[in-house]
């Protein structure tokens, strides 16, 4: 099941979220795109929840380390 994190701050994200048992990290961005990122541990996905820009953090800390697909 995948627990969703609103994120209406953001200026590029609309919503992400996190699948716990598969380990793959949902991002929603405001021009309707969803990406998946795959292998990525739920610390991650807890730091993200917390920091202060969650695009910010997407760019330094998974995009560029983890395997994605768009859906």
């Amino acid at each position: 099941m995948t627990n969703w994190t609103e994120s209406p701050e953001s200026s590029n994200i609309t919503r992400f979220g996190y699948d716990e048992a598969s380990q793959v990290l949902f991002v929603e961005f405001k021009n309707g795109s969803v990406y998946q990122y795959f292998d990525v541990p739920s610390t991650l996905f807890e730091q993200m929840k917390a920091a202060p820009s969650k695009g910010g953090f997407l760019a330094q800390n998974i995009k560029g380390t983890y395997r994605y697909a768009r859906t």
